[in-house]
């Protein structure tokens, strides 16, 4: 074999053995997420909404009423299994309210699901 094809020869396998090496790729799956408030009774309280059940549960909630500069984080809670939310707030005057769902994200055998955030309209309450 001649000296030209003897440095070829090594990289045309390395390139072969790098082609047919599995691939170790992960499969990232986004499910939506919506969030849902209420300013009747017992205040403040909704649901976590998803085509997906394992994102309505264990979500984390927070209550916010809006301010001038930073808005205040009056209460935080986790979404039941179906979804629904609690956070019982003393309301000081009329206000307006949202809450936010934070994200998540769970990986099994090569696969992230990740739930996404999201933010609830906003409430004005009197």
């Amino acid at each position: 074999m001649s000296p030209r094809y003897r440095c070829i020869v090594p990289l045309v396998l390395a390139l072969i053995a790098f082609a047919a090496a599995p691939v170790s790729a992960t499969r990232v799956v986004r499910i939506n997420s919506t969030l849902t408030i209420s300013e009747r009774a017992p205040a403040f309280h909704g649901k976590v909404k998803s085509p997906n059940g394992a994102c309505r549960g264990g979500r984390k909630v927070k209550l916010f009423r809006k301010e001038s500069g930073p808005d205040k984080l009056l209460g935080s809670t986790h979404s039941k299994q179906n979804g629904s939310w609690l956070i019982p707030t003393d309301l000081h005057g009329s206000a307006a309210y949202y809450a936010k769902v934070t994200g998540r994200r769970e990986g099994t055998a090569g696969t992230i699901f990740v739930c996404r955030g999201d933010r609830s309209r906003t409430v004005f309450v009197d």
